[in-house]
């Protein structure tokens, strides 16, 4: 008693003549000088301790489902990771202002329906801001306090096919098998497939890439893919099954980028 008496040392007032039976010794109750509130100092403490247990805990899955995009994403320059809406640059009336408010429209789709299927699709120009608004919305996403909260990633294809062929390489020290991938897939609640098409720079995928992309595309289906390509060079580069799985429940969620030009030459 004298231990705990210490704890809140000229803050409270030993009552002597009533004690909490609640523990294998009795403890006498004190008084809160300031407000005067009687209680059981180590019911008190035991309620203060449950609390920041509580909090640690809920912090902690907080984080492992914020830190899945930063953990678990794969991209090819580090600022990508810091696209938002807040910093996607568009002018009042402008090509850029129609794109921004479709892709705001999407992230609330995914927001409000975290368990409905339905991937979307960025086709057009490169430097256009396809990725800095599929980015934006895994970030308004991840960051939201919804309920559930959703696991995001981000996969550029060129560096998860550099990942996956040097695990091919060297097992050892490399992680990014195919049943890695699919494995990473499944467990997140919303995906942007970067770059579509890059991969295939001769304009023909290989039967390696299209039954990756395969698994990847039938392990999730929240998935927002960003391509260079026009729906017929994808036609041209990739099986029409693998085209299906891409197009898959994107009815209302197809952004056409081709009349906006490369914004990265000018900056």
């Amino acid at each position: 008693m004298e231990n705990i008496s210490n704890a809140f040392d000229g803050l409270i007032e030993v009552i002597k003549d009533k004690k909490c039976d609640k523990h294998a010794k009795p403890i006498r109750y004190v008084k809160d000088l300031k407000t005067g509130q009687v209680f059981c100092p180590v019911c008190q403490l035991e309620k203060e301790t449950d609390s920041q247990l509580k909090t640690m805990q809920k912090n902690m899955i907080i984080r492992s489902y914020r830190g899945f995009l930063q953990d678990n994403s794969l991209i090819d320059r580090a600022s990508t990771f810091a696209y938002s809406f807040d910093n996607f640059e568009h002018k009042a009336g402008s090509i850029e202002e129609q794109t921004y408010k479709q892709a705001r429209k999407i992230a609330g789709f995914y927001y409000k329906n975290p368990k409905k299927n339905g991937n979307s699709v960025f086709f057009g120009n490169a430097g256009s801001g396809k990725t800095h608004l599929a980015m934006a919305i895994l970030n308004a996403v991840n960051g939201s306090s919804g309920d559930p909260m959703q696991r995001c990633l981000f996969l550029n294809v060129t560096a998860l096919f550099k990942e996956m062929r040097a695990y091919i390489a060297d097992k050892v020290t490399n992680k990014w098998s195919e049943n890695y991938a699919t494995e990473i897939v499944s467990k997140a609640d919303l995906i942007v497939i970067d770059d579509l098409g890059a991969e295939s720079a001769d304009g023909n995928a290989t039967k390696f890439v299209q039954d990756i992309l395969w698994e990847i595309y039938e392990a999730n289906q929240r998935i927002i893919t960003t391509t260079n390509l026009t729906m017929d060079e994808l036609q041209a580069t990739y099986h029409g099954r693998l085209v299906s799985r891409f197009l898959e429940g994107s009815h209302g969620k197809l952004i056409d980028f081709t009349k906006i030009n490369d914004k990265r030459m000018w900056k």
